[in-house]
Formats: structure tokens, C-alpha cells, sequence
């Protein structure tokens, strides 16, 4: 999808509001990154349906392990792999990635409740069209419509190309119940020539991606869960600043209730609102499922009736090893 919905824009990248659900596609350090061996996840996200026919999808799966170096109770190595995809618009215009992924885990301190992660992906994708939905003068018959051939010159329908990205993670848990992150990540560090057309030459802008979020109980039932996190790719900016409420409901269970705001830059670099997300979360020890919705706050407001998009977001991890989590969810 079209990385700025808001912003007319030749380079295209996925887009998800529950972006922790997909910490792979958020940063390769984060592979691994978690207190179980390992951890399966898929969203699906559907936008802007009530503004177009063919609306943009976009799905996403991802599974990573993570291993123990020696005889550390800290150190590990994750591995795993990534598919998304997304499709949208008239055309169909499709990008379909697959990817596979590394990260090196470091305890720091003695009481290693620091831990700094480096990682990195390498992964192939394909951007694809179909022409079969476009008309062109030429088809015209003069009488019952679009029914000639047309004699455009079209360039072949699809590109693969190769994408390289990497990033580094920073945690910190103080205590019981409190954690802290940061990081940041390049995706398309190659700058990949996206063209359809072989002759011409159009670079997919690298994607730069610096976040924060943190854990901090508020009472012995509720935990505040704030994040930020700021998308920046070509003359384009997306920030999503806001937070969780986590409600513990007993037995390793926890209700989450949030939303963030997601301001933009639009097509003279001034700052926009785009959209307020909004989200609705169950947590058990080895199970995630979010819900959330875009409510739409741009000049789309009148045709989009104020709705933006879905996505529905699962999670599942396996046996803890700890009750280090060392990655944020959502």
C-alpha cells in the first residue's frame, strides 16, 4: 500500500496501524525477540472499502524462533521468516514479499535487564499489474463501446527484485512488570528499482522507521502501554503516538483497550491528521488476537463516511522461558 494514503506517491510500502503485531516487517532486530522459544503471527488489514471498488489488502505471516548461545541465560539468536502481501486499486497493483531473517541478542549488566539486539533480512519480492481492467482510446468501436484491441505499447506486468534491511533494538526492564524499548530500522537499504518497464529506472525509496514504547503499571490491574513511532521514506513522514490501557484479568489473561492518532505530511510537506486508530485486545499467555478500525480524519472524510480500514491481528507464542518480555505487542 501506499505508504502516506494522504500523500500522492510513486513508492509503495505496506502500511499497518497494530505495526508491534508484525515485529518482523518492523525491525529485523526484533526477530527472536521474545520470552518463548518461538512465535507464529498473521494480520490482515482491509482499507479504504467504502471509498473504492477494489479496495487495498494487505495480509502478513511471520515465523521466528529464538536459541540460547552456550551456557547464557541471556544471550540468543533468532531466526525466522516473513510473508506479506497487498493488492488494491483498479489495476490490481500487487507487491508479494518473502523474506528470511537474523538477530544477534546481547544481555548487558549484571543483572542483565538490558539487552541490545542488531538483525538484519534479506527477502525477494515481485511488484505486479493487470491490465485487463484498463480501457484505452484506441478500444472505442464508435458505437457499443471499449471492444478493439489496443495498440498501446505496454511494458510486461510484473518486476521482481531483491530487498535488503536491518535495524537494532534497545530493552530495558527495570523490574517486575516494567519494560522499556527502543530501535530503529532501514528496509529497502538497496533502494530496489521497482519499474515495471526494464528501460526505466524507479528506486524504492529506503524506508527509515525509530520508535519507542514502554510498560508501567498504573495500579495492580491496570498497566499503561504508551508508544511512538515514526515512518519516514522519500519526502514522506507517518508518526502513530498514543497508548494501550492493559487490563490483567487474572490467570495469565489481560484485556487491552487503545488508540493513537497518526498525523502525516501531505503534498506541500505540512503536518496532517490522517486517521485515529482505535483498538481492542485479548492477551493470554500463549494467545494474541487485536481488533482495530481507522476512523479517517483527513479531507477522504466525506466519501470515506469517517471509516479508514480493518485489521484483525493474531499472535501465538510458544512455552515461556522467562517472564522477560522482551518485545512490545500490538
Amino acid at each position: 500500500m501506499v505508504l502516506l494514503l494522504a500523500v500522492a506517491s510513486n513508492a509503495q510500502d505496506h502500511h499497518l496501524s497494530q505495526f508491534y503485531a508484525a515485529p518482523l516487517t518492523l525491525n529485523p532486530a526484533l526477530t527472536g525477540s521474545m520470552s518463548g522459544k518461538y512465535r507464529a503471527t498473521a494480520q490482515y488489514r482491509n482499507q479504504w472499502q467504502t471509498v473504492m471498488d477494489n479496495s487495498f489488502k494487505t495480509i502478513q505471516a511471520s515465523f521466528d524462533i529464538r536459541t540460547k548461545i552456550g551456557n547464557s541465560l541471556t544471550d540468543g539468536l533468532g531466526f525466522g521468516m516473513y510473508f506479506f502481501g497487498d493488492k488494491g486499486g483498479a489495476t490490481n497493483v500487487s507487491t508479494n514479499q518473502l523474506a528470511v531473517s537474523a538477530a544477534y541478542h546481547k544481555g548487558l549488566g549484571l543483572r542483565k535487564k538490558r539487552f541490545l539486539s542488531a538483525g538484519f533480512n534479506i527477502g525477494v519480492a515481485q511488484k505486479n499489474i493487470n491490465y485487463n481492467n484498463l480501457t484505452f482510446n484506441d478500444q472505442f468501436d464508435g458505437t457499443e463501446g471499449y471492444n478493439l484491441q489496443t495498440g498501446e505499447d505496454l511494458p510486461t506486468n510484473n518486476r521482481t527484485y531483491a530487498d535488503i534491511s536491518a535495524g537494532i533494538n534497545y530493552t530495558y526492564l527495570p523490574r517486575d512488570n516494567y519494560a522499556f524499548n527502543w530501535g530503529a530500522s532501514i528496509f529497502h537499504a538497496n533502494a530496489p528499482n521497482v519499474a515495471l518497464d526494464e528501460e526505466l529506472t524507479n528506486r524504492l525509496p529506503p524506508r527509515f522507521t525509530v520508535y519507542a514504547s514502554g510498560e508501567l503499571p498504573l495500579n495492580e490491574r491496570v498497566n499503561l502501554v504508551p508508544r511512538a513511532l515514526v515512518y519516514m521514506q522519500g519526502n514522506q513522514l507517518e508518526a502513530n503516538i498514543g497508548t494501550n490501557l492493559k487490563f490483567h484479568l487474572g490467570y495469565d489473561t489481560a484485556f487491552h483497550l487503545g488508540g493513537w492518532l497518526r498525523p502525516v505530511t501531505d503534498a506541500g510537506s505540512a503536518v496532517a491528521l490522517d486517521a485515529f486508530v482505535f483498538l481492542v485486545g485479548f492477551e493470554t499467555e500463549t494467545f494474541i488476537v487485536g481488533l482495530s478500525s481507522d476512523a479517517n480524519l483527513s479531507t477522504l472524510i466525506p466519501s470515506s463516511s469517517g471509516f479508514g480500514g480493518f485489521e484483525l491481528s493474531l499472535t501465538y507464542m510458544g512455552r515461556d522461558e522467562n517472564d522477560s518480555a522482551m518485545c512490545p505487542t500490538f
